[in-house]
């Protein structure tokens, strides 16, 4: 599998500090783990860091993996930089196994990661490896901002916009892909420069959530539009999907 983010890791964080943009999700994980007595989180696609960091300073044991040994460098330093050594392997998240044998209380695969993968034989893998890796009780969670209504948005998004960066999402999807060009403009004198970043996902809305979980053999799957746990509709602007390990 490629590493979709060798070079796009290290510019990555323009999206913000890993302590600024991650809305509502902070009370969600802590509302949600609460409620289970969770302790053990691992991040199977953690990044850059900033849900590790998040779940570290909630007061979890965390631990995080990512195929991108990029993203894993710029990990590390986020998280040293800020005081926190916090275990982080390179791994593919279809075997989990191979480098964790331990089971996790929770297991998190945020931002769209998931659908990283294009093929259902590849995305059961996955599933199922993380299902292997979660205690009696344990939760699987994913969350993405692919939805049937940020699929119907104008295929041309102006993400950032500062004095000295701009960051553009081009998109474009059919009925199974979506596209999307990431353009990052640098015009300030230290920096003049321009990159693309080309990243494909696999359309996961929530009946395919549902069909994949149950056919990984998950029969507690619930599936909200937004971090207040509302339920998943036309109008949600994030998917979140929370799965229960029954045996």
């Amino acid at each position: 599998m490629k590493d979709t983010y060798e070079k796009f890791a290290f510019d990555y964080d323009e999206f913000g500090s890993i302590e600024n943009y991650l809305g509502d999700e902070k009370n969600f994980f802590s509302r949600l783990f609460n409620e289970h007595n969770v302790k053990t989180v691992l991040d199977c696609a953690c990044g850059t860091g900033q849900h590790v960091y998040m779940l570290s300073q909630l007061g979890y044991q965390v631990w995080g993996s990512d195929y991108s040994q990029s993203m894993l460098k710029m990990a590390e330093k986020n998280l040293s930089a800020r005081g926190y050594e916090i275990p982080l392997k390179q791994c593919d998240f279809r075997y989990l196994e191979k480098e964790f044998d331990d089971r996790f209380d929770a297991i998190v695969c945020l931002t769209t990661s998931l659908p990283h993968l294009h093929t259902d034989e590849d995305l059961l893998l996955a599933i199922r490896s993380m299902k292997n890796r979660l205690k009696e009780n344990g939760l699987l969670i994913f969350t993405s901002g692919t939805t049937d209504y940020t699929l119907s948005l104008p295929p041309i998004e102006v993400v950032i916009n500062r004095e000295d960066f701009s960051r553009i999402f081009v998109k474009a999807h059919d009925d199974r892909f979506q596209t999307i060009h990431i353009i990052d403009l640098y015009h300030s004198l230290q920096r003049m420069e321009e990159n693309q970043y080309d990243i494909v996902y696999r359309i996961l809305l929530d009946n395919d959530y549902q069909r994949l979980l149950s056919q990984a053999g998950f029969t507690d799957i619930e599936i909200y539009g937004d971090y207040d746990r509302n339920p998943y509709d036309a109008g949600s602007m994030r998917l979140i999907v929370i799965a229960k390990q029954t045996n």
